[in-house]
């Protein structure tokens, strides 16, 4: 049996505080891991989407994905002024939102249930803008009633959802 020598002790609780920190720092980082899930609170905004293999950006060692804002902004917005809404957006503590394309549109319809906040109103009252242009008068939106997408011109108005990537 070894004899314990303040040398001896010393070198044992390094060893624990080592293992300890390894073992926190493992378990946060599977949690933080687990916590991330479609329709999940996290990055100031609930969790739309999570890249997979093949998408455009996909890491197998770091999760990413696209975040959406809780709540619609505030009023009718025509075109110019909806985009402008989204990249002056400073929310929970980020200011990286924009307004989305219409493929991410898209995926905010299909996941509507589990972001929440949307309008369930007329069709008038339910669409809402892209940032994806068709020329110069007129851009891409998507009705949230019914699923419908299609250009109009950027005079008319229409609500708008940030989002933001992580």
């Amino acid at each position: 049996m070894m004899k314990m020598t303040s040398k001896n002790l010393i070198i044992r609780f390094r060893a624990v505080l080592l293992l300890t920190g390894l073992i926190i720092v493992t378990g946060s980082e599977l949690l933080h891991a687990a916590a991330i899930a479609t329709g999940s609170d996290y990055g100031g905004g609930k969790v739309v989407y999570l890249l997979k293999s093949g998408d455009k950006g996909y890491d197998a060692n770091v999760q990413h994905g696209l975040i959406a804002d809780k709540a619609d902004m505030a009023g009718h917005l025509d075109w110019p002024d909806a985009l402008a809404a989204c990249e002056k957006l400073k929310k929970n503590g980020f200011s990286d939102w924009y307004m989305p394309d219409k493929d991410e549109l898209n995926r905010l319809f299909v996941k509507k249930s589990v972001i929440g906040g949307f309008v369930k109103a007329s069709i008038m009252e339910s669409f809402y803008w892209s940032s994806s242009e068709k020329d110069a008068d007129y851009s891409w939106g998507q009705n949230f009633k019914n699923g419908s997408r299609y250009c109009i011109d950027k005079v008319k108005t229409g609500r708008v959802r940030a989002v933001r990537n992580f």
